[in-house]
């Protein structure tokens, strides 16, 4: 079933999962983003239900690849739903919660959601969500093998969708029923249902829809063995994908036709195919088309025999999954990697990834006693994997032994390695029967990673403005302090003025040119000043002027020194009772860099100012009366590269968070208080800006360091 995974559950995603005023522009992120910014002018926009859809529409784009950063979103929403009084969008919210932990392979909890989203939906008659909720609760049942249940989720869903006369649920729900029918072996069931659901959107003019219908058509080809068909209908829905000029529906349909060679045992044209979908997914940034394009390539190198190859593939695939915390490309990746350390005589690797495998398979397939049984079943595998590992080990040193008994022995040894492969794979096989859901999301969420680099720059000026925000309090003191020497200077020199007046007209005009030097005096020290208040007012306007992303000479130590002062001096502003030390180890021999100001301006400020946070909120704590509150900045050259460190003696970030931090919309700050976006933007400027790297570590109550690295 390792092919149907791949596009079965598509055309489910596509239409069961929509929000019902956005049907046709969920996936465009770009149009969310921008209304999201003009709703956010309104007064008292957070209970304003036109920017509660939009926020719901944004969760639901993130909840296949990033469910974490959608389950922040969605508990904030749920609350402005509730105190709004709009009870639609609190359904929709629900609904997509149950979204973001079917991603997470939490299915007890997503049908938790899903109920939660359709009771609230009957109470207040909101018609229009029952076939999408029913819908997904019978991909949720279709992925835990409960086929029964699954098909009279998706009868009810027919039944409400035609109701409403909604095709495109109609359409969807037809898709499913046929995924059931593939399950059950009733081919011709499932050829005629997937032909309907190709009838409906070809009258809808849905070429998405007709693409995606045209490669299930040809999976239950491949399995009535009729593979002259099969090719010629994925072709075909490789030429209307190539037509319509849609990268997605490119990867999609490669990554099968990828599948379908390989089934074929033509690993050459399977492996165009996979390099094809994989370079399209990076371009395009699809994290779950990408993983599963390095997936099959490793496949296809093992079955060639090169194995360094095909490690390499795996273990990256294993690393992308484990960044999205997608469950079953785990399984998938694990169980690959165990078989490429198998083939490569590594045992011990081998045994570690298949226990990997089976944890995750069996998470999957019953997450109910996941934890217990997972694991017992696990280390069950692996004791009897790691009985038949010794047992070829001890086979091994026979057949140096007995010359003549080798043969014999090494029959023995391949016909049980044989029968231990062919009971695999049918657990395998049985294992994808019963998770087609895991994957039924990703396609939206491409959509949605596709537009993240166009909305990057309106979120890069929001938060350069939330922190010229942030130092203006600290500019206001700074541009004071020349301010107070002009007034004083002026005042001065209007009283020496009214003496040189006196001395002349008492005949004293030498008295009079002395006065009048230290008149001379108090001009410069105006002009002094004056300048310095000109410096202050210059340096603020290029902060909030849009950069222009040109990098200049800039002196590193000065520019840090500089937004460490407003930084601090904002904070006091706002807090009279706050101080800290701050300990500058400027190394000199820190030359002009090639920076752009604003950004590293930006960065400092993000750093520097959560420095503070810290060190206040420890201090304000008032569980230590010796404590002292410190901050430290460190810049340092070394061979090819300058090190900057900021380091606090704060409270400390908790371990179960530290990995979160530089996600975007993260924040541990009450609501109206942080963006969620600093140190992403951060992380964005160092490692994509100057190709450098941000590290962090944190003891819990002692403070953080943060450590970043730049070429140079």
């Amino acid at each position: 079933m390792g092919r149907l995974t791949i596009l079965l559950c598509l055309t489910a995603v596509l239409w069961c999962f929509y929000l019902p005023d956005a049907k046709g522009q969920i996936s465009n992120l770009r149009v969310l983003k921008e209304k999201q910014s003009k709703l956010i002018k309104n007064p008292d926009y957070q209970r304003d239900t036109a920017y509660l859809n939009v926020i719901n529409q944004i969760a639901f784009l993130y909840a296949d690849s990033y469910p974490d950063s959608a389950l922040i979103l969605l508990k904030t929403n749920v609350i402005g739903c509730q105190q709004a009084s709009y009870q639609k969008g609190e359904t929709d919210s629900y609904k997509i919660t149950g979204n973001a932990y079917m991603t997470k392979g939490n299915f007890e909890e997503a049908l938790s959601w899903y109920q939660k989203s359709y009771e609230l939906a009957e109470r207040i008659h909101y018609q229009a969500a029952f076939p999408g909720i029913r819908n997904n609760i019978g991909l949720l049942y279709t992925s835990q093998g409960n086929y029964a249940a699954a098909l009279k989720e998706f009868y009810s869903a027919l039944n409400a969708a035609e109701a409403i006369h909604d095709k495109f649920v109609m359409s969807s729900t037809l898709n499913n029923v046929a995924i059931i029918h593939f399950y059950q072996g009733k081919m011709d069931s499932a050829d005629s249902t997937y032909k309907q659901t190709l009838e409906i959107a070809k009258e809808i003019k849905d070429t998405i829809g007709i693409i995606l219908a045209y490669n299930n058509i040809a999976e239950v080809n491949i399995e009535q063995k009729a593979l002259p068909l099969a090719l010629k209908n994925l072709n075909t829905a490789y030429a209307l994908a190539r037509g319509y000029n849609n990268p997605e529906m490119l990867t999609i349909v490669s990554h099968s036709l990828g599948n379908t060679y390989f089934q074929m045992d033509s690993l050459t044209k399977a492996a165009g195919y996979f390099e094809a979908a994989s370079k399209l997914a990076q371009q395009h940034d699809y994290s779950t088309s990408a993983c599963k394009a390095l997936i099959g390539l490793a496949r296809i190198y093992q079955r060639q025999g090169l194995l360094k190859e095909a490690l390499k593939n795996g273990l990256e695939a294993l690393e992308k999954a484990k960044v999205m915390g997608h469950t079953q490309l785990l399984r998938d990746a694990s169980e690959i990697v165990s078989r490429i350390y198998e083939d490569m005589g590594d045992g011990k690797n081998g045994l570690t990834y298949f226990k990997q495998f089976k944890i995750y398979s069996d998470s999957l397939r019953n997450i109910e006693s996941q934890h217990i049984a997972a694991a017992y079943d696990a280390n069950l595998e692996f004791s009897k994997k790691e009985s038949t590992l010794q047992q070829q080990n001890l086979q091994q040193q026979w057949m140096l032994i007995a010359g003549g008994a080798a043969l014999i022995l090494t029959i023995v040894i391949l016909v049980m390695v044989n029968r231990n492969r062919q009971r695999l794979d049918s657990t395998y096989k049985e294992l994808q029967q019963k998770n087609v859901e895991i994957e039924s999301q990703r396609n939206r969420a491409e959509e949605a990673l596709k537009e993240l680099k166009a909305a990057q720059a309106q979120l890069i000026q929001s938060e350069k403005m939330a922190s010229l925000g942030e130092i203006t309090a600290g500019i206001a003191h700074e541009i004071q302090n020349p301010l107070n020497f002009v007034n004083n200077f002026s005042e001065t020199s209007i009283e020496l003025l009214d003496e040189i007046k006196a001395e002349l007209a008492a005949g004293n005009p030498e008295l009079a040119m002395e006065i009048m030097e230290d008149v001379v005096g108090n001009l410069e020290r105006i002009h002094q000043h004056g300048k310095r208040a000109d410096s202050i007012v210059k340096g603020m306007l290029q902060h909030s002027r849009n950069n222009s992303g040109q990098k200049e000479p800039t002196d590193l130590n000065a520019l840090i020194d500089e937004f460490v002062q407003l930084s601090y001096h904002g904070l006091r502003a706002k807090d009279k009772t706050f101080n800290s030390a701050i300990d500058k180890e400027l190394d000199p021999a820190v030359d002009n860099m090639l920076l752009v100001p604003q950004d590293m301006g930006r960065l400092i400020l993000n750093l520097v100012t959560n420095a503070f946070h810290a060190v206040q909120q420890r201090q304000n704590q008032g569980s230590d009366a010796t404590y002292r509150p410190v901050v430290t900045i460190v810049t340092q050259k070394l061979p090819h590269k300058v090190r900057i460190t900021v380091k606090d003696n704060g409270t400390g970030i908790p371990e179960n968070i530290r990995n979160k931090i530089f996600q975007p919309f993260f924040t541990t700050k009450p609501t109206g208080q942080g963006t969620g976006l600093g140190l992403s933007l951060s992380y964005d400027i160092v490692t994509k800006g100057y190709g450098g790297s941000i590290d962090v570590q944190s003891t819990l109550g002692e403070g953080s360091v943060f450590t970043i690295e730049l070429p140079g």
